[in-house]
């Protein structure tokens, strides 16, 4: 077989009881052929087994290829890997616990040779999938064709990586995601619209499955709503390291810089309140951060020593 020019990429991590639905719905696209690749990022439980078991059986006219991380990466370290590994022009992106329809990959192609391969990102909607398999609604995402990194910082577009298919060129041009990237979703994007932009298609290409591994749980314990907030505000602080880090590669760096000034300023702070409880030694994080006005600092310590806020 030669070289297929685009690769669909199932990214997975302890979803064995979903996992197979995902790798049978990649190798069923009606595309041209496709390097399909499952990568396993260190499971503990049965995932590789399953992908395994559906490799075995797979005879059909895409490329199929089984790997795992030796040790756990994370999403961001995990796209790091694949990128650089691959040697398809687009990427497919798909997680192991939603659905791609048969049609995607075909779609999601010829909207990328209609824009004569100049655009960087293409995505779709999609249609809301609860954790047990039942459809819900569909999900409109915002229409990308034609926007600006301006209008990004100005507000950010309401996106779902779970249907991003994106081009190895603009992970070329702008490198490996930084260390504790999670939240590559809006990165992505934004280094799309700095380069060659992106397209959003009128169909719903994937079933988004709802309560993911990376979903938030919705009861929890005093200290573990700490525990979430502290690493939320830190992927918050990553992503916006890396938007900055990225923007210096374009005209845009001024921007990202008055952008993410303040907003910086307050998610370090509140992530040092968040890991103290006792008042006094809230205050004197409040008196520390000199950068933000005392009438905000303040009374976020305070509250952090009752709420934990």
């Amino acid at each position: 077989m030669d070289q297929p020019r685009v690769a669909f990429l199932l990214l997975t991590y302890n979803q064995a009881s979903l996992v197979r639905e995902s790798a049978l719905a990649a190798l069923a696209q009606d595309s041209e052929p496709l390097d399909i690749v499952f990568s396993d990022d260190a499971s503990t439980d049965d995932t590789f087994a399953v992908l395994q078991a559906v490799a075995s059986d797979y005879k059909g006219p895409h490329r199929l290829t089984l790997r795992r991380n030796e040790q756990n990466l994370g999403i961001g370290a995990h796209w790091n890997v694949l990128i650089a590994a691959s040697q398809c022009d687009l990427l497919i992106a798909s997680a192991g616990d939603d659905i791609s329809l048969p049609k995607r990959a075909r779609l999601l192609i010829e909207a990328w040779d209609k824009s004569g391969q100049k655009a960087d990102l293409i995505t779709s909607h999609c249609i809301s999938m609860h954790y047990d398999g039942q459809l819900d609604e569909h999900i409109h995402t915002d229409r990308l064709d034609g926007m600006v990194p301006t209008a990004w910082f100005k507000h950010r577009p309401h996106i779902v990586g779970a249907t991003h298919a994106f081009t190895r060129r603009l992970h070329q041009h702008f490198g490996p995601f930084i260390k504790g990237m999670v939240n590559e979703d809006q990165v992505t994007v934004f280094r799309a619209l700095c380069l060659g932009g992106a397209i959003t298609l009128a169909d719903a290409l994937v079933h988004y499955r709802e309560g993911g591994i990376s979903s938030r749980p919705l009861a929890m314990t005093k200290e573990a709503r700490r525990h979430w907030k502290r690493k939320k505000l830190r992927l918050e602080i990553v992503e916006a390291q890396q938007v900055l880090q990225d923007a210096r590669l374009t005209s845009h760096e001024a921007l990202a810089q008055d952008f993410y000034r303040i907003p910086l300023r307050k998610k370090a702070f509140l992530l040092d309140l968040n890991s103290h409880d006792k008042l006094f030694s809230l205050l004197k994080i409040a008196t520390q951060h000199t950068g933000l006005p005392w009438y905000w600092r303040y009374p976020k310590a305070i509250a952090a020593a009752f709420n934990h806020c």
